[in-house]
């Protein structure tokens, strides 16, 4: 599929979660990392402030037995954002207390997948901003993860045979939409002002 035309599953996803994709994007705490007034306080606020919403949904997803039926080999990225915070002086605590419940419908975990595997492709495009603004001053072992094309290419193969009835596209279109709902409602939890604020604590 790389290369080609979106299928009709990827396209009624896109479709389907376009605000929610567009209100998570447009979070400050996100936008910012786009901006040219960009500096390392900031990039490592908002690195932080995405510290919980992320491991949850790559909990979600990888955690899920889905994940090791699909025959996927989903990376994980949760370390790479925890050495990034390292660096960048904010402390992260193990992550045990980050509260998640695991996916059940294979379906609305589709969804999930949908959304934390998208996410890559949007990181490498923040990443290059960030190198812009910030140089090689920062880490960005996160963002800046390079995209697998036959990974992604497996991944939406499965989208369109695992859901080409309509209730599975619908199911999954459900799950993706509360995939960016909880990840736009991390961002809106987090306190922000010191390393320590955000952590210790369940959320």
């Amino acid at each position: 599929m790389s290369g080609n035309s979106p299928g009709r599953v990827q396209h009624s996803l896109r479709r389907a979660t376009a605000a929610a994709h567009h209100a998570l994007d447009h979070h400050p705490l996100m936008q910012r990392l786009t901006g040219s007034d960009l500096t390392r306080e900031l990039y490592a606020e908002s690195l932080a402030a995405m510290y919980r919403p992320h491991t949850r949904l790559e909990r979600r997803v990888h955690q899920s037995s889905h994940h090791f039926e699909s025959g996927l080999k989903l990376s994980a990225r949760v370390d790479l954002l925890e050495e990034d915070l390292v660096e960048l002086g904010w402390p992260v605590l193990p992550d045990s207390h980050i509260q998640t419940d695991l996916l059940e419908g294979h379906a609305s975990w589709c969804g999930w997948v949908y959304v934390l595997e998208g996410s890559r492709l949007g990181s490498a495009v923040i990443a290059r901003r960030i190198h812009a603004s910030l140089g090689d001053t920062v880490p960005c072992r996160f963002l800046g993860e390079t995209v697998v094309t036959r990974e992604r290419d497996a991944l939406l193969a499965m989208l369109e045979r695992e859901l080409e009835a309509n209730d599975e596209l619908e199911q999954a279109v459900s799950g993706a939409r509360a995939a960016f709902a909880d990840y736009t409602a991390g961002l809106e939890a987090f306190d922000g002002g010191s390393p320590t604020s955000n952590y210790g604590r369940g959320h």
